[in-house]
């Protein structure tokens, strides 16, 4: 059987069990690892009341927004902010990284959506930058045809080979931040810049032409990849959480229920492969771990991967 196909980033394991998740959560360490374009544009598209509701909403910020912006009031503009990502993801909560899992963490996450828009917004560079994007996307054109309206092929890879070099500059100069650092286990800078890519792409899909969608597909490694599915020996177990079923690969540490989105603990010990001393297994069961006891270097989960 054919399955598409994700690694770990952190242990290198394959994924093994099924998902439902835009977001793709490690079976072995538990590191949130990939995103899967077709799952979250299904997100995206499942409910169009949801998505009425949020371009309703989306319209009032960005005109609140604009005032603020015009008026230089940073502040209340970054408290806006808050505002609108708050409410992005209680509409879509699919797309909250699955890291995620606190309040204290949501509030932390939140707050540095609105920093960082915020500071984008008002650095003159940033500024300059978003003003050059909105003009390549003012000078797409559009032509209709079998009754629908497709986006012309040159001015629309222009402004995408311009976004993506912006979105990799940005995540640059964020993830250099120290103020941010907290993203590096919320977020990964790999994971980020995938979502946000495909968000770019779940909009301008539905107006390209196949050839122009293929392509686009292809520049953002979207197209999807296939593997024999990986089988492995494990368990059934209650979800922590919610007692619904997980199965739990043998050597796993940590799994996500796809029911309630929430990752399990299956391990909270080990063994040290030197002296068999009990330590506590870490926060990321895919780093070496030096033994309490004697401080022989212990890889959790099995090499093979």
């Amino acid at each position: 059987m054919k399955i598409k196909k994700f690694n770990c980033i952190s242990c290198g394991a394959p994924k093994i069990n099924p998902y439902s998740s835009p977001y793709i959560v490690c079976d072995f360490c538990g590191t949130f690892t990939d995103i899967d374009f077709e799952q979250s544009l299904n997100a995206w598209n499942k409910d169009p009341k949801r998505t009425e509701r949020y371009t309703k909403e989306k319209v009032k910020f960005e005109s609140k927004l604009a005032e603020l912006l015009g008026k230089a009031n940073k502040e209340a503009y970054e408290k806006i902010q808050f505002d609108y990502w708050d409410l992005y993801y209680k509409i879509y909560p699919e797309y909250l990284p699955p890291t995620i899992n606190t309040d204290e963490k949501y509030k932390m996450y939140v707050d540095i959506c609105a920093n960082v828009s915020t500071i984008y917004a008002f650095d003159e560079n940033w500024s300059k930058k978003a003003g050059e994007q909105a003009l390549l996307q003012q000078g797409i054109s559009y032509n209709a045809e079998d009754g629908k309206t497709y986006a012309d092929s040159v001015p629309f890879f222009k402004l995408t080979d311009f976004y993506l070099g912006y979105l990799k500059e940005s995540f640059s100069d964020f993830y250099a931040n120290p103020n941010y650092k907290i993203m590096y286990d919320l977020l990964p800078p790999d994971v980020n810049l995938k979502m946000k890519t495909s968000v770019y792409v779940q909009a301008w899909i539905p107006y390209l032409r196949e050839n122009d969608a293929q392509k686009l597909l292809k520049q953002t490694n979207f197209t999807t990849e296939f593997t024999d599915a990986v089988t492995v020996n494990g368990k059934q177990q209650s979800c922590l959480f919610c007692q619904h079923d997980v199965f739990v690969p043998d050597g796993s540490f940590k799994v996500m229920c796809e029911h309630c989105l929430k990752v399990n603990t299956v391990q909270k010990v080990f063994h040290c492969i030197s002296c068999g001393t009990e330590n506590p297994v870490p926060e990321n069961p895919a780093k070496p771990i030096n033994c309490v006891s004697c401080g022989t270097e212990n890889r959790l989960v099995k090499g093979w991967f």
